[in-house]
């Protein structure tokens, strides 16, 4: 049977998901370790009205090609998570 999550093991499935991503995004970028950071981060961590696969293509498209849209896109995750944070 699969270890179920408890209070303090939450940090621990956190960061196995992270490593997951990272695995999968291996072969689409050298630079899987932020690409899978930052997807985890964006998709597990913050409420946003995309899916999965709609945030991997952000992130390697700013990360590889540095894309106009996926860029504009990210500033505006950076631009919203400073008004929540006030600064």
């Amino acid at each position: 049977m699969p270890k179920q999550i408890g209070d303090g093991d939450r940090t621990d499935f956190d960061e196995t998901r992270r490593l997951l991503y990272m695995a999968m995004l291996r072969q689409r970028t050298e630079k899987y370790e932020l690409a899978g950071t930052l997807v985890n981060a964006l998709v597990h961590h913050h409420s946003l009205d995309l899916s999965t696969s709609e945030v991997v293509g952000h992130v390697l498209n700013v990360i590889e090609n540095a894309d106009s849209e996926s860029m504009r896109w990210m500033q505006d995750q950076v631009d919203r998570i400073s008004e929540q944070l006030g600064d």
